[in-house]
């Protein structure tokens, strides 16, 4: 088990990553837009994209070079130090490199299991879907609606068009960005009652366990007949 242990190099490299991209995208691109662009001639917006595709990497990479020795699944416990950590897929304790590689581990069957509300999971999933929804909505309004004129005086005749575009379009993302923060704030009930930590993911299908990945609990949801209420 020793040579499919995860390196702890690759989940640091990974982390550096993530918030190295997430100051670019946040802090500099965002909160110091004016400064970078007034003060330095910088392109606040270009660093920002910057950032997140810093971001982006950082999870490419902890995906192509983490995968769980048990079941196979990619991107599974990263983290900086050390600390017991569970693969959400099978159960099994997730091995480092620089932590004890036979971790002792509860049997499966004799862990804790929790029953969750379908209800909370489909209203999450449908609060998902209609953020990502909206946004792109504004995003092709924007595009294809905004005119593009040529010359002044098109400029002057499109004026309210091009009010109008912006509009619609600014209120499409404000009503996305809502709806995902709500979607964000009930994934709440989704998770898990012991450490709060892992959850069940909202399109989890019937008859599937999905395992806390910080204490190893079982969770699923109410509509599955297999285990008892506990």
């Amino acid at each position: 088990m020793k040579d499919k242990a995860l390196k702890r190099k690759w989940a640091r490299i990974s982390l550096a990553l993530w918030y190295l991209g997430l100051g670019l995208c946040i802090v500099l691109g965002g909160f110091f837009r004016k400064w970078l662009e007034d003060d330095f001639g910088l392109p606040a917006f270009e660093i920002g994209m910057f950032g997140l595709g810093v971001m982006l990497l950082g999870i490419v990479l902890w995906n192509l070079t983490a995968r769980c020795p048990y079941c196979g699944k990619r991107g599974e416990g990263r983290s900086w130090v050390y600390r017991k950590m569970y693969c959400s897929r099978c159960g099994h304790v997730l091995s480092f490199d620089d932590g004890p590689v036979h971790e002792e581990e509860t049997p499966l069957n004799q862990r804790p299991r929790y029953r969750l509300k379908r209800g909370w999971a489909r209203l999450v999933l449908a609060l998902l879907i209609a953020g990502l929804a909206c946004m792109a909505i504004g995003g092709l309004v924007f595009t294809l609606l905004m005119p593009q004129p040529q010359n002044e005086e098109e400029f002057w005749n499109a004026v309210e068009t091009s009010w109008a575009v912006r509009d619609a379009a600014a209120y499409s993302f404000l009503a996305g960005t809502g709806l995902l923060i709500a979607a964000g704030v009930l994934t709440r009930r989704l998770k898990c009652p012991v450490c709060c930590q892992g959850f069940a993911v909202p399109w989890q299908r019937r008859g599937e366990t999905r395992w806390c990945g910080r204490c190893g609990a079982a969770l699923f949801f109410e509509d599955d007949l297999e285990y008892e209420k506990t």
